[in-house]
């Protein structure tokens, strides 16, 4: 009677553990499930404050959508649009569309956790915009947040007007995905070294210059649509500035080239050169003058994040892609050299 007693009171025992674990873990998925609605409605809430009967169509709340677009010294436009994206819908998203400018190319994105492959990319040529669809790597879950960078280029042919020889008109035309709503918007036009402002379209803007490059800055807030399809910015430019830095490092290698040269000759038998193409040069120029632009990229990263305006996250995965293309460049400039 003892023992049965005993083993009575052990099944007990396991009996009262299990369901006090199993309340354990479904008091924690009540708790996650009711903390991911909470932000939800958090979220709709001011989106409706401020927008009355929109939230209802907004998908994503983009707590902010930066777009960088670098002109260079030769007329080249890389750009890049980077987004911390929230999932402000009550079900799991495989997909994000992005709208890029029109005839963007050389598409490729980032997420927080690394590239995202080609194959996963699907993109479809409008008239006044490139759309992106995006298939992710991991859903992104009803409250959630991820952070996308899409990195690309624009033809010169189709955004930048030169006018005489020295007068340049950049037209970029603006366009969001309907079931966005953007907390805060910025465009950043990096110009090339020597460039000064003429005109801006848009009244409330900065300029920040770093040594001779000038940065133009465009600012929004809780934007659910833009005011203007298109942004033009006028400037002008001596192309003579393209030359200014290759000159100087082919001015300083020409000249110990040419002591090498004298010292050589008397100790080998003349040799015979041959000289080099313009089309190769010029092609030096423009991979150098893209390497010096990337490089001050990098810098500028640095700073912000030493001054607390770029989170360390959000460094590396801009420096990953800037990393990226300077091996590239690296690489094809050895093979110019």
């Amino acid at each position: 009677m003892g023992l049965n007693r005993k083993r009575s009171d052990k099944r007990l025992l396991y009996a009262f553990i299990v369901v006090l674990l199993f309340s354990v873990f479904l008091n924690i998925d009540v708790f996650s499930v009711t903390m991911r609605s909470s932000q939800i409605v958090r979220a709709s809430s001011t989106l409706s404050m401020a927008n009355p009967g929109l939230a209802a169509n907004v998908s994503f709340v983009i707590d902010e959508w930066r777009r960088e677009i670098s002109v260079d010294a030769l007329g080249g436009i890389s750009a890049s649009d980077y987004c911390l994206i929230f999932n402000n819908q009550s079900r799991e998203r495989s997909q994000i569309t992005f709208l890029l400018p029109a005839n963007a190319s050389d598409i490729s994105v980032q997420d927080a956790y690394g590239d995202i492959s080609k194959d996963a990319i699907i993109t479809s040529t409008r008239e006044e915009y490139t759309a992106v669809y995006v298939n992710l790597k991991e859903t992104l879950k009803p409250g959630e947040r991820n952070e996308y960078l899409v990195a690309y280029r624009l033809p010169s042919s189709k955004y930048l007007i030169k006018r005489g020889w020295q007068d340049y008109t950049l037209k970029l035309n603006l366009n969001k995905p309907e079931e966005w709503f953007v907390r805060k918007f910025s465009l950043i036009i990096s110009l090339p070294e020597g460039a000064e402002i003429r005109s801006f379209s848009e009244a409330q803007y900065k300029v920040e210059r770093q040594g001779l490059s000038i940065k133009v800055i465009f600012t929004k807030h809780d934007l659910v649509e833009f005011d203007t399809s298109y942004i033009t910015l006028e400037y002008s430019y001596l192309i003579l500035w393209a030359a200014f830095r290759p000159i100087i490092w082919t001015a300083a290698a020409g000249l110990i080239g040419a002591a090498l040269f004298f010292v050589r000759r008397f100790l080998r038998p003349p040799t015979v050169v041959t000289p080099v193409s313009p089309s190769v040069l010029k092609k030096f120029v423009e991979v150098y003058e893209e390497k010096r632009r990337l490089s001050l990229e990098l810098e500028s990263l640095q700073r912000q994040f030493r001054s607390g305006r770029l989170s360390r996250r959000r460094l590396r995965l801009r420096r990953r892609s800037l990393d990226q293309r300077l091996a590239a460049i690296n690489k094809r400039l050895a093979e110019l050299k």
